[in-house]
């Protein structure tokens, strides 16, 4: 692993954020409720009010955003949040394209239908698809909202995903042992169980953290444009005497992107709440990164006998009085 320090960096940030994620609600100054600080009373006496946003200070250590909520607080606690929401699309979006991808490359009907839906949702980034469909007044409005944000990007990303299993089972079944496979009578869950998953599983696994990492930097773009997962309208006035209501978008989560949202006033009044925001969402797209690629090499170094275990002097000891380790050293030479 010394050889693949991509692999080092990857682990060492998803370590960090695994640390936040499973203890951020215990590390200390940690507001758990992400209360909204109306105002703060300032030197000049009891007619002296601060309104928020706050900047960096000892009480609020990443400063606060525009409703007076601790910015230290809010990043910390929301890693739950964002990490299982993209977990929880990818590992769906995963679990639909395993099969679907492994089973185009025997079915012919099945190989045309994921061509054809790689080819409807395609043409298209996903991104552009998202505004667009979630700006309907039927998703608007809707109370599963969240489920209905969450199965559309499911379905746009189970194309890609489920060519990329194809591909990766296309090349085990150009192998020689494969065909041997066939020729015994090895049936598709066999070659699913024998020779797809373990010849799969490292490639599998890098996309997989791969697709975390992008499914938190689409969410990313969202948040710019004000569309996310969960939010919900309510009234913010009308005209009096009239049925004419305004209402706004509101957050109801506290997911890192939800910080993005006015990032473009935010930036006169409270430039530290896209900053950091930016920051952590950059640091743990890299981290993500890093690992699915080092995991990547690591796979394929190992393949190629490129990488090699040190044997310590017991367990060279141990082989030396063993005679099957012998005789195959002997035919080794």
């Amino acid at each position: 692993m010394k050889q693949i320090p991509l692999l080092w960096i990857g682990i060492i940030g998803c370590s960090i954020i695994s640390f936040i994620f499973i203890f951020g609600p215990h590390l200390p100054n940690i507001d758990t409720e992400v209360k909204e600080t109306k105002y703060i009373l300032g030197k000049g006496g009891n007619l002296d009010f601060i309104l928020p946003p706050y900047p960096p200070s000892e009480r609020f250590l990443l400063g606060s955003d525009s409703k007076g909520r601790d910015m230290y607080s809010a990043l910390v606690l929301g890693t739950r949040t964002t990490i299982i929401e993209i977990g929880l699309i990818s590992l769906i979006t995963f679990l639909l394209a395993l099969p679907f991808g492994m089973l185009s490359a025997h079915i012919p009907f099945l190989k045309r239908l994921l061509e054809g839906w790689n080819y409807l949702f395609s043409r298209i980034p996903v991104f552009f698809y998202v505004i667009i469909l979630t700006t309907i007044p039927f998703f608007i409005f809707s109370m599963q909202r969240p489920i209905w944000m969450i199965s559309l990007i499911i379905v746009l990303e189970l194309g890609k995903t489920a060519e990329f299993v194809h591909k990766t089972v296309k090349e085990i079944q150009q192998t020689a042992y494969y065909d041997a496979a066939i020729v015994s009578g090895t049936r598709v869950f066999g070659l699913w169980r024998w020779y797809y998953v373990p010849g799969c599983f490292s490639q599998w696994l890098s996309y997989f953290i791969l697709h975390m990492g992008n499914m938190l930097f689409l969410l990313g773009q969202l948040g710019f444009f004000n569309i996310f997962v969960a939010q919900k309208l309510t009234q913010v006035g009308g005209i009096p005497g009239t049925n004419v209501t305004y209402y706004a978008i509101e957050n109801t989560s506290i997911a890192w992107p939800t910080f993005l949202a006015n990032t473009f006033n935010d930036m006169n009044n409270c430039p530290w709440v896209p900053i950091f925001t930016c920051i952590v969402i950059t640091f743990t797209i890299f981290s993500f990164i890093a690992l699915g690629k080092g995991l990547l090499q690591y796979s394929l170094l190992k393949q190629q006998g490129l990488l090699y275990r040190k044997e310590s002097f017991l367990t060279k000891t141990f082989l030396s009085f063993n005679p099957f380790y012998k005789k195959e050293r002997e035919l080794s030479k």
